[in-house]
C-alpha cells in the first residue's frame, strides 16, 4: 500500500431493532468497535410505494419505520457519542425503500441530522446534496420494480459508490458467485448488475456492507468495505468514499493496492493508447486467482505459488486460521448456544497481528466476542457459537493469526470453556495439514487449526499493459481466495467525458 494511504475496514449499511431488525443500537456500536474501524447505522425509515400485502403483512415494515422515527433523537445522540478520535468513526444514516427507484442508504457527514420521507428519488437526492450526504443504492441486481436498482435515475452527484455485495448476494454479474437466494425479491436481473451499468458508461466505485438485520455490523460473509484513507477520522473516510478509493469484501480482510498509470482505484484519468495496470494483494487465505477486468472482459489473470516448501513458508510471516463451533445440528433438536473462552499462546515465535472473522449468529443481546492480547506471545479469546440463527447455516467463528517463527513454533490452546482442555500444535504439523480437536463425544463442538498459509500462496504482485478502445474504458480488480472469499477494487475510469457526467 502506498505510504499516502492506510486501509480502514467498515460497514455502512446495517440494522437493528430501531427499524425492523433485532438488537439494541448500543449493542451494534459495541460490536462495531470490537472488529471494525468505522460504521454507519442506517435504520429503516420509509417505503413510499409499498403495496398492500396479504394478511396485513406490511405492518411489519410500518412498525419498524415508526420505531426508528420515535427513537431518532436517541439514535442521533448514541451515534454522536460513539466516535473515538483516531480509533473509531461512527456515522448517522437511514435507509429509504422504493420498489420503483431501488433502495438507498443515506449516510450523513455530520451528527444530529433530520429524518426525511420523500416519495421520489429526486427529492431524496436534493436533500443529500444539500446535506453533503452519501446516497448509496444496494442489493442492486434484484428485478426492476422489486427494489432492484434503477440505473435510469442514477447520478453520481451524491452517489460516488454502489453496494456490489451484501448478505443478499453479489451484484457484479448475474452468473457470478453468491447468487440472490435469501430474500423474497427474486433472482439477479442481468440489466441491473454492476457489469451492465459500467457497460452503459456509468461511473461509480464499489463498497460492500452486511445489511445485517441482527444488529451485527461487519458480519463475516455478509459484506464489509475498505477505504484508503489519509487519517482515521470521519472527514478522511468520507473523502475516500467520495473519491471512490474503496473496495468491497465478502468477509476476509484482504488488503488491495490497485493502480492504473499510477492513479489509485476509483480515479478518473486520461490516457492515449495504452495503460499500465499494477496491483498487490495480501489475502487471509491462499489466493485462487486475481483478475483484471476491462470493459466487462477478463483481460489478465495471475495465480500465486501453489506449492511452497517448508523453509520458504516459514522464512516470511505466515498465517494460521483457527475455527471453532460445529456441534449438533437442528435435526437433533440440540441447537444450543455454546460459550468459548481460551488462550492462544505462541512459543518459539511471535504473534504479529490477528483478523477476527465474526459471524452474526446466534443473536444474543448480552454475549460478545472479545480479543485481549497477552503480550506478544498470545491472545485471550471470549466467544460463542450456535447453529441457531446461523448465517447460511454455518455456526462457526474464526480468527486468522499472522505469525513469525519456525517449524518448531508451538501453538498452545488453553481452553476454559466449553471444557477445560489444553492442546499443542506445531507449525511443522500445520504445514503438513489441518489439525482437528473435539471438546467431547459426538455430537459435541469442535475446533480446527487449518493448514498453514504461506505468504507466497496468499500474497501476489503483478502488472500488465492494456490497449485502450477509442472511447471510454473502465478497469477493475477482482480477487478470489481458495476459501471462496472475494474482493473487488473500485474501477479506474479512463477517458470519460466529464461534461457528460456533470
Amino acid at each position: 500500500m502506498s505510504d499516502t494511504y492506510s486501509v480502514l475496514f467498515g460497514d455502512i449499511h446495517n440494522h437493528n431493532a430501531l427499524g425492523y431488525g433485532i438488537g439494541s443500537l448500543e449493542r451494534s456500536i459495541d460490536i462495531a468497535r470490537t472488529h471494525l474501524d468505522f460504521f454507519a447505522f442506517t435504520g429503516h425509515s420509509s417505503w413510499h410505494d409499498m403495496e398492500t400485502m396479504e394478511g396485513g403483512r406490511e405492518q411489519h415494515w410500518l412498525k419498524g419505520f415508526k420505531r426508528l422515527s420515535d427513537g431518532w433523537s436517541r439514535v442521533q445522540s448514541l451515534i454522536a457519542d460513539a466516535n473515538r478520535a483516531d480509533e473509531f468513526a461512527a456515522f448517522l444514516g437511514f435507509e429509504w425503500h422504493s420498489s420503483f427507484f431501488g433502495d438507498q442508504c443515506v449516510v450523513f457527514p455530520e451528527d444530529n441530522r433530520p429524518l426525511v420521507f420523500p416519495d421520489h428519488i429526486d427529492q431524496l437526492r436534493q436533500f443529500c446534496i444539500a446535506e453533503k450526504a452519501l446516497m448509496i443504492p444496494h442489493h442492486l441486481a434484484y428485478p426492476s420494480g422489486r427494489r432492484g436498482v434503477n440505473w435510469d435515475v442514477f447520478h453520481e452527484s451524491c452517489t460516488p459508490v454502489v453496494e456490489i455485495y451484501s448478505e443478499h448476494g453479489n451484484s457484479e454479474d448475474d452468473r457470478g458467485a453468491f447468487p440472490f437466494v435469501t430474500h423474497s425479491m427474486g433472482g439477479r436481473q442481468t440489466s441491473n448488475t454492476v457489469r451492465a451499468a459500467l457497460a452503459q458508461g456509468l461511473r461509480f466505485g464499489f463498497v460492500a456492507s452486511s445489511d445485517s438485520h441482527s444488529g451485527f455490523p461487519g458480519a463475516y460473509g455478509e459484506g464489509v468495505m475498505a477505504a484508503l484513507v489519509r487519517e482515521h477520522d470521519r472527514a478522511s473516510i468520507l473523502e475516500a468514499i467520495n473519491s471512490r478509493r474503496t473496495y468491497a469484501l465478502t468477509g476476509d480482510r484482504i488488503v488491495l493496492d490497485f493502480t492504473v498509470d499510477e492513479a489509485p482505484m476509483g480515479a478518473s484519468i486520461t490516457a492515449d493508447k495504452q495503460i499500465d495496470v499494477s496491483y498487490a494483494v495480501a489475502g487471509r487465505d491462499e489466493l485462487d486467482v486475481v483478475e483484471v477486468i476491462q470493459d466487462g472482459a477478463v483481460v489478465h489473470r495471475s495465480h500465486p505459488q501453489s506449492i511452497v516448501p517448508l523453509d520458504t513458508a516459514i522464512a516470511n510471516p505466515f498465517q494460521l486460521r483457527l475455527e471453532w463451533g460445529w456441534g449438533p445440528w437442528g435435526d437433533l433438536a440440540l441447537e444450543r448456544v455454546t460459550d468459548w473462552e481460551f488462550d492462544i499462546r505462541v512459543t518459539n515465535g511471535r504473534l504479529v497481528r490477528w483478523y477476527p472473522c465474526l459471524q452474526s449468529g446466534p443473536f444474543d443481546e448480552e454475549r460478545r466476542h472479545r480479543f485481549q492480547p497477552i503480550a506478544e506471545e498470545g491472545l485471550h479469546v471470549t466467544s460463542y457459537t450456535s447453529r441457531r440463527g446461523a448465517f447460511h447455516e454455518n455456526s462457526n467463528q474464526s480468527l486468522v493469526l499472522e505469525l513469525t517463527g519456525g517449524a518448531d513454533t508451538g501453538i498452545e490452546l488453553v481452553c476454559e470453556r466449553p471444557v477445560a482442555q489444553t492442546t499443542t500444535t506445531t507449525v511443522g504439523e500445520l504445514y503438513g495439514g489441518s489439525v482437528n480437536r473435539f471438546v467431547g463425544p459426538f455430537p459435541d463442538e469442535a475446533y480446527q487449526w487449518h493448514r498453514l498459509i504461506p505468504q507466497a500462496a496468499s500474497a501476489l504482485q503483478d502488472s500488465c499493459v492494456l490497449d485502450l478502445p477509442d472511447g471510454p474504458s473502465s478497469v477493475y480488480l477482482r480477487v478470489r481466495q481458495r476459501n471462496g472469499q472475494m474482493a473487488w477494487a473500485s474501477p479506474v475510469f479512463i477517458n470519460y467525458d466529464e461534461t457528460r457526467l456533470a
